[in-house]
C-alpha cells in the first residue's frame, strides 16, 4: 500500500516537523515497567528488540523488522518508542513504506468506534504531554492532506477527535 507515498510536502517542513519531535521527546526514558503486556512469541521478540534502548537509538532496520508492532507496546513504551517511528515515517514520506503505513494506522479510529475506544487510546497516550500530542496532531495533518490516502481521511480525523476530546484533557501540559 502507498499511504505514505506521494506526499505533496517540502523537505523543510518535514524536517522542521522532524527536529521539533526531537526537541520535545528528548527527555523521554526507556520505560520502567514492561515494553510489551503479553508473553506470547510474538511480544518476547519485541522486547528483545528493543531492550535497554534509547529511542533515539533505534535503528532503521529495527523499526522496519517490527513496523506492525506498535499496538503490542504497553503504554510507557509506546510513549517511549513511539517517536522514533514518527521520525523514521517523516524521513520516508515519499516512499512506500510500511513503517510510515503502519505508524499511520495507530492513529485512526472508526469513527463510530470513538466512545467505545476512548478508554484504549486514554490508557495509550497517557504518558505523553500536551506539546507531545500537539506534534502526533501535526503529523496527522500532513498525511490527511495526502490525496493516496483520501480513503482514510475519515478515520484519521476521527482519531485526531478521540485525542483532542478525550485524551488531551487528561495530559500535562509540557
Amino acid at each position: 500500500m502507498k499511504l505514505c507515498s506521494d506526499m505533496p510536502h517540502s523537505q523543510k517542513k518535514l524536517e522542521n516537523l522532524k527536529n521539533r519531535i526531537i526537541e520535545v521527546f528528548e527527555n523521554v526514558s526507556y520505560p520502567k515497567g514492561f515494553i510489551t503486556e503479553h508473553e506470547c512469541e510474538e511480544c518476547f521478540g519485541v522486547r528483545k528488540a528493543f531492550l535497554n534502548k534509547d529511542w533515539k537509538d533505534i535503528t532503521s532496520k529495527t523499526l522496519e523488522e517490527n513496523y506492525d508492532k506498535l499496538p503490542l507496546f504497553s503504554p510507557e513504551a509506546f510513549h517511549c518508542f513511539f517517536p522514533a517511528y514518527l521520525i523514521y515515517s517523516l524521513e520516508h514520506f515519499t516512499e512506500d513504506d510500511e513503517v510510515c503505513d503502519f505508524t499511520t494506522f495507530t492513529l485512526m479510529v472508526k469513527c463510530e468506534e470513538i466512545e467505545q475506544k476512548s478508554d484504549y487510546w486514554k490508557n495509550r497516550f497517557q504518558f505523553f504531554t500536551k506539546n507531545q500530542i500537539n506534534l502526533v496532531y501535526e503529523f496527522m495533518d500532513l498525511v490527511i492532506q495526502n490525496e493516496a490516502y483520501d480513503i482514510f481521511v475519515s478515520e484519521l480525523e476521527c482519531g485526531k477527535q478521540i485525542l483532542i476530546n478525550y485524551v488531551e484533557p487528561t495530559l500535562k501540559n509540557n
